[in-house]
Parts: C-alpha cells; structure tokens; sequence
C-alpha cells in the first residue's frame, strides 16, 4: 500500500460572507488560514482520495463538478473520491456564488485538484494502523434538551433553569489512523465529532479542526495531519452547567477553541506510539444516491413563511425572540418552493483491509455512527459528515417526533435514518465479506 498528502490555502478575499448564521458576516480579517487537505491511498490498482476542507458545506451538485474534474485529471474513479466540508461556521459555503466570486469559486475549483495531484506525487509505502482514546475532559455535548415542561430545545442555554435532561450522548472518542511511511513524514488521520462553531464574529478561521492539526503537526515534526468530523449534527462545544463563552469577547472565544482543538489533539498524541497494525486487503469504494421525499409540512404557509423569514433576516424586533426551532420551521417552508419532491442525499465509502471511511451527505446525529458500529464492530471505522453533499440535517428517528431545531428544520421525512443508515450497513457488509 502507498499513501501520500497534499495541502493548499483556500482562504477566501476578505469580503466574502462567512456563512452558518442567521446573520449576514461578511470577512473583515483572518485568525488562522482556512485549508485543504487530501490524503491519496494506493493499493494493487485501486487508488482512492480523502479530501477534508475547511469549508461550512459544498451541495451536492459542485461536489460532483470537483470529483469530476479530478477523475479528468488523474484518472481515479469519480466514485473512489471523497470530498468533506468540515462545517466550520467562521468558514464559507464552497462554490456557492451567491456567497464567493466567481473568481475565487474557480480558484478553489483548481486547488481541489492541485491538492490531490500533490498527493498523488508524494505517494510512498506505508503501513496503517489504529487506535482510539477519549479525550481527557468532555468537550462534544448533545445540543438538544428536554425541558421540564415537556418540549424539546437546542441549545436553551447552558444555565437555563428549565433543562430536564439531554436527548442522547455524545461521543468523545477520538480515533486515530497512523500511516508509516519509508523514507517521507508520517500520516495522522484524526477523526472526531462535533460542531465547528466555538468563535463566531467575521473573522475566517478553522476553529478546533485547525487547532487539531497544528498541535499535532507542531509535537510531532514528521508528521503530516488530516482531520475527519463525524456524525455532528446533535453536538457541540456547550456544557451543562457551565456558562456560555462571552460573545463580546472574540479572544476569550479563540482561546476556549485552542484548547478544545488541544485536547482532541492530545488524545490522539497519546496513543501515537502504541497503535495496533490494521490488516491491508480488498478496497471497496462507493457513491450512492439515496433519494428522500421533501417534507412539505406547512406548504400552505409559504407566502406567510416568506415574509417572516425575511423579517429574520432583516432582523425585525417582532422576530428576535423566536425560538430557534420555529425559525427553522419558518424558513424550511419558506424554501419549499426551491426543493423537488425528492432529494437526493449521498452515502459514500471508501474502505481498505480493516479501515473505512463511511461518510453521509448532510450532518447526521451521532446515533448514524453508534449504529454503523455496533453493525461491524470488526471495522476500525471513521465517519465523516457533509462529504460530497451537504444536504441539511439527518435527524434520528425519535427527533422527528421530539421536535427541536434540527428536527424543525430538515427538508426531510422521518424515514431518512431507515434509507441511510441501512445503505450504510449495507455498504460496509459487502465491503467485510470481500476480505
């Protein structure tokens, strides 16, 4: 087996919106540089490309245009090439031109192939291996609460008075693959999950992910670091009980994410020289189109939902006290005009010997991954959210009945967990049974 890495800056010009609010930001500076990652794997004939971007989403549309234009150039199969958006909310929204120049959308564009063909020059033999730690204080929390009266809420407020209970629990594992290599720098594959929005304000940075990879590229010179966000959709950085970082405060803020991205990073630190071999053998790799019926609760509403959206987004007094679930309720049917009655949601898979990458078009609950690995505890799994599309969230089933924000929000039905997590299974049993 050979593997090889590849790094570019895709930083955007100041002036482009910083996308993940419900706020207009536009970038007026730039705390740490916004990058792409990609890690090329080569075994027999097969060649397959990880690619992690410090990006908030991509559609599923450009994502198919850039693993085009890479398959054109290098000649991997569009369906060998896996493309993450890592979802960091003091990011862009990749290739959207209501959000970046179209000169900046065709820059990035080429760096998407550069970073692989960077890859693909460094290739040289290696052998993986694994191992997992937690992380020695929690730092993902389930976002979404049951309430004393009964209701459901995300993110109420971490001393609110009225939070019962959490609806689910957090994973803070991180999990590492440790490439070693002959004669070129170590490869550390990270893989942790929960949401990349710690700092705010209108400044680019990459937040944790970032802090992850420079840690560890900094404690550990030879090494080149690639970092994977799993199934995110139903965590963040706020605990119970503690009070929520100042939003005046932008340094207090950075400073609270060094740490976060410190002690992910120290995790996978500990554990670097006592990982266990993986077993190489056959490659399997996957792209399927899982089409979900839209949800069209509300249609009826969408001319009321149009007005009062823009009133959110013009920021209307009348409208600043909405909870964040009805706001998202709100501009779901507002957009219903936009959606088809079917939409397409990507499950992708790449997956050698003992080791997979199993990765889910939109931001998918923590139980996406639980299920996947308890179904194939055999595989040493890593999951990555928005890869290859970022089609919105994808509730478990019991949000769709609980409510809350994400539940409100999502364009789709409620039997989305059924129709992807067993594509899912499905993928990596067939992927088992080639070994």
């Amino acid at each position: 087996m050979k593997i090889g890495f590849g790094r570019v800056d895709i930083t955007p010009p100041l002036g482009t919106k910083i996308t993940g609010a419900w706020q207009l930001r536009v970038a007026d500076g730039i705390m740490d540089p916004l990058q792409l990652n990609a890690v090329a794997l080569q075994s027999g004939e097969e060649t397959v490309v990880i690619l992690t971007a410090d990006l908030l989403a991509m559609s599923e549309g450009p994502s198919t245009v850039i693993r085009n234009m890479i398959s054109k150039e290098t000649g991997i199969p569009v369906k060998n090439i896996l493309m993450q958006c890592l979802h960091q909310h003091t990011a862009t929204t990749g290739c959207s031109l209501s959000v970046c120049s179209a000169e900046y959308v065709a820059v990035m564009k080429r760096k998407y192939v550069d970073a692989v063909q960077i890859a693909l020059k460094d290739l040289a033999e290696a052998k993986m291996s694994s191992a997992q730690k937690q992380t020695s204080e929690e730092v993902s929390f389930i976002r979404r609460y049951r309430m004393k009266d009964g209701s459901v809420m995300t993110n109420p407020g971490t001393m609110n008075p009225e939070i019962d209970h959490p609806l689910g629990k957090s994973d803070n594992t991180v999990r590492l693959v440790r490439f070693t290599r002959e004669d070129k720098k170590d490869i550390a594959m990270v893989g942790f999950q929960t949401h990349p929005d710690t700092i705010g304000g209108t400044e680019f940075s990459a937040d944790w992910p970032g802090f992850v990879r420079r840690k560890v590229e900094r404690e550990l010179p030879d090494v080149h670091c690639i970092l994977l966000n799993g199934c995110q959709g139903d965590t963040n950085h706020h605990k119970p009980g503690r009070p929520q970082i100042s939003k005046k405060l932008q340094a207090e803020r950075y400073e609270f994410t060094r740490r976060m991205g410190e002690i992910i990073a120290q995790a996978a630190l500990d554990v670097w020289d006592s990982t266990t071999p993986l077993k190489e053998g056959a490659v399997s790799t996957a792209y399927e189109i899982t089409s979900i019926r839209t949800n069209t609760d509300g249609i009826d509403r969408i001319d009321e939902c149009k007005a009062l959206y823009q009133k959110i987004l013009d920021k209307d007094p009348d409208t600043m006290a909405l909870p964040m679930s009805e706001k998202g309720a709100i501009r779901r049917i507002a957009n219903i005009e936009d959606k088809k009655l079917f939409q397409k949601v990507p499950v992708s898979m790449v997956a050698i010997g003992d080791f997979a990458v199993l990765g889910y078009g939109g931001e998918p609950f923590t139980e996406y991954a639980d299920v996947l690995r308890e179904a194939h505890p055999e595989l040493f799994l890593l999951t990555a959210c928005n890869c290859n599309g970022a089609e919105g969230y994808l509730p478990s089933a019991a949000a769709f009945s609980e409510g809350g924000y994400e539940a409100c929000t999502t364009s789709f039905t409620v039997n989305t967990p059924d129709l992807l997590q067993g594509l899912a299974k499905k993928l990596l049993a067939e992927h088992k049974a080639k070994l």
